[in-house]
């Protein structure tokens, strides 16, 4: 099964290691940091216009990569749920 992120951006649930509320995120000195890194290391990726409201770590074949989306995490869950039953 997969998940459509936003935009064109489609990933393999089982590839899916954690959706993030990115409001709740951003005080997390941690998360930002990993944020930061994973960025200067180009594995990151927009999916959709505007800003994101979470992103979603996912394991590739490389290593890890993050998505920003610009759906709620909330609604990224619920689509997860839907596409397995």
């Amino acid at each position: 099964m997969y998940l459509h992120a936003g935009g064109n951006v489609i990933e393999r649930k089982k590839d899916i290691i954690g959706i993030f509320d990115i409001d709740n995120m951003n005080t997390e000195k941690t998360m930002k940091n990993f944020l930061r890194k994973a960025e200067k290391k180009g594995e990151t990726c927009i999916a959709g216009d505007g800003l994101p409201k979470s992103f979603i770590l996912v394991k590739g074949k490389k290593g890890e990569k993050v998505i920003f989306s610009t759906l709620a995490s909330q609604i990224l869950v619920k689509r997860g749920e839907i596409a397995i039953n």
